[in-house]
């Protein structure tokens, strides 16, 4: 049965494209921009008290941008100031709760809120986030059991996908591995199960999209039996768009090939005798795959298996 235990990393990886960043900007008042670009500049360099001047300036022509203002929050953190420190981290969760988690929590693309993030002040972003996420219908608390169950789902897939591509999925580097990734979903599936009891299926209005798929993820890694048994609650949950359909079509794909049947949207991998990726388990209607893949959001089947390590060449009808 390992080989088809599949890592969600790898999924995740090839059906979401990579956006380039660019630089946008709350308005483009020509001294908007040049004070908020001089006050980052004052930022990397350490000088807290340029960076907040310049931050002023710019908040006096637009103040509208959550960005600027958790970076001005630093500023005045690290110029000793918390009481605006607070003012401007309220500020930017005021403006954009959703955008501010999202930097808080992109720590190597944000690194320059580092000082807020290991400091006193963490527990008030916290505090003012919990406030708009409860207004806004989501619950926090299941948000981070969510989180923390799905950190321990990945993380021996994780591990998985490196020592499996090194020395192969069925290699005795692999077996501890394959250990510790059984010990983890014996005890992930009965807090998600729970959860499922409690809350139904615990989508992105109850928990954001990011933690949408946690529960999906552990069902995916459970018993047939157990896929079967959840399975039209996260078909519901896709269908009302509380969950990618993605992620539905993967589940789809893992019950038919557990069951012995061709799989619908060629998710499921097979290995070659060394252990390691090397092509897909039987697929039905084989030549309108791609089409299939694209109607549940996924990528074509040939970047997909690139992203594995072999080459795919789509049947013609």
């Amino acid at each position: 049965m390992k080989r088809f235990i599949l890592l969600v990393s790898f999924l995740w990886i090839v059906s979401r494209p990579v956006v380039a960043q660019e630089v946008i900007y709350a308005t483009q008042d020509t001294v908007y921009i040049n004070a908020v670009e001089a006050a980052l500049k004052a930022l990397k360099e350490g000088d807290c008290t340029s960076c907040l001047a310049q931050y002023k300036r710019a908040f006096s022509v637009n103040h509208t941008s959550a960005m600027s203002a958790l970076r001005a929050s630093v500023c005045a953190y690290q110029c000793q100031q918390q009481e605006q420190a607070l003012i401007y981290m309220k500020k930017a969760i005021a403006l954009d709760w959703e955008l501010s988690e999202e930097i808080w929590e992109d720590q190597q693309e944000r690194p320059e809120l580092a000082p807020l993030r290991a400091s006193a002040l963490a527990a008030d972003f916290q505090r003012y986030l919990d406030e708009k996420k409860i207004a806004a219908g989501r619950n926090p608390d299941l948000e981070r059991e969510l989180a923390a169950i799905r950190e321990a789902d990945q993380k021996p897939r994780l591990k998985m996908d490196t020592v499996g591509r090194e020395y192969g999925f069925n290699s005795p580097q692999a077996k501890p591995v394959w250990e510790e990734m059984v010990r983890a979903d014996s005890v992930n599936l009965p807090k998600i199960e729970r959860i499922l009891q409690q809350y139904g299926y615990p989508g992105k209005s109850l928990v954001g999209e990011e933690q949408s798929m946690t529960a999906w993820l552990v069902i995916q890694h459970a018993p047939l039996a157990v896929q079967e048994k959840y399975f039209p609650l996260i078909q519901k949950a896709a269908q009302q768009g509380e969950l990618e359909k993605s992620h539905l079509a993967l589940l789809v794909d893992r019950i038919r090939v557990f069951k012995g049947q061709k799989q619908l949207y060629g998710s499921q991998v097979k290995n070659g005798p060394d252990g390691k990726p090397a092509g897909f388990e039987p697929i039905e209607d084989e030549p309108n795959v791609n089409k299939r893949r694209a109607e549940m959001g996924l990528g074509p089947l040939e970047d997909y298996a690139r992203y594995f390590g072999f080459e795919y060449v789509l049947p013609k009808e």
